[in-house]
């Protein structure tokens, strides 16, 4: 396959993610319409569903593997993405993250200590059923209490058309196949990455810190645009804090069908040490106004520019041993 093949394929899947990301952004507020929810819940219960399905690959492809600390890894990663790249880029962007009517303080709270909870359960070094077990049922807690809160809040009516059932349906249909595009054109995305990265030779560890560990994350990516230019903040929102818990599900899945296992600690200090200082200032800067502003966002991306930098320093570090 000539270098040409392989941009056309890269530029392609680009061009299927921005479009199924858009139509998914579309279905998901016509469908909070409908049953009478916020965009922030739907986007929460749905999309944080459907766009863990590379997360959800990743873990069955590592328990049958053999090696689920592959996916814990990956777990843990994606999280720190998330929190430190995707939401502070969503801030900078958008000019702010407006969290008024999206989800309470104490929910916000609850939301900001479940997504910690996997990096902390590893900081002993093993990973056993007791803990997934456990990661499951705090995510069923979350997703109670924010089905709670979003219950009593009524949308804007929707419109005739939106009221039949076959419309419903429809949406609901769009939505599936919006992640399933997402999915497959992400898919293409990331092989076309390590593809361009080992043809300029980057070594294979770099590939994974700059490049798989945000190809996973590429439709939150996506959907951050769309909802800016639809000016659908709370979608994009909720897809992020429902994307990041639902890796609790994906951990407490991992850990209950492979049993006890042990990984190095060591690998995951730094992640959990800079969370444990940036997650609480998360929480700070979204009390006050309840608002996450642009300022606050680039001191949120300052922690994934130490990560970075330190994972870097690390690889030159043992290139020169």
């Amino acid at each position: 396959m000539t270098i040409f093949v392989n941009l056309v394929i890269f530029f392609a899947s680009a061009a299927v993610l921005w479009f199924f990301a858009g139509s998914l952004v579309s279905a998901v507020d016509r469908l909070a319409k409908h049953l009478h929810k916020s965009g922030f819940s739907v986007a929460f219960l749905v999309l944080g569903l459907l766009t863990s399905i590379s997360e959800f690959s990743v873990a069955t492809n590592s328990i049958l593997a053999g090696a689920p600390e592959v996916s814990v890894g990956n777990l843990i990663g994606a999280t720190f993405v998330i929190m430190f790249l995707i939401i502070p880029i969503f801030a900078i962007a958008g000019n702010g993250i407006r969290l008024a009517h999206a989800i309470s303080q104490r929910n916000l709270l609850f939301a900001l200590a479940a997504i910690m909870l996997p990096a902390l359960l590893v900081m002993d070094g093993n990973v056993t059923a007791t803990e997934g077990l456990l990661s499951i049922l705090v995510y069923a807690a979350l997703f109670y209490a924010i089905r709670r809160q979003h219950t009593t809040l009524v949308t804007a009516a929707p419109e005739p058309e939106q009221r039949g059932v076959s419309t419903l349906f429809r949406d609901i249909g769009r939505i599936v196949v919006g992640a399933i595009g997402i999915f497959l054109a992400t898919h293409f995305l990331v092989e076309e990455s390590v593809y361009f990265a080992n043809l300029l030779t980057i070594p294979a560890s770099l590939i994974g810190l700059l490049i798989l560990s945000i190809g996973t994350n590429l439709p939150e990516l996506v959907i951050a645009v769309r909802s800016i230019a639809g000016k659908r903040m709370d979608i994009a929102f909720g897809d992020y804090l429902g994307s990041a818990s639902m890796n609790l599900v994906i951990f407490g899945f991992v850990a209950i069908a492979s049993g006890t296992f042990f990984l190095e600690a060591s690998e995951f200090f730094l992640t959990t040490s800079l969370m444990l200082v940036g997650v609480p200032l998360f929480y700070l800067f979204a009390r006050s106004e309840h608002k996450l502003s642009r300022m606050e966002g680039g001191v949120l991306l300052l922690f994934y520019v130490v990560f970075l930098v330190i994972q870097l320093a690390n690889l030159v570090r043992f290139a020169t041993t």
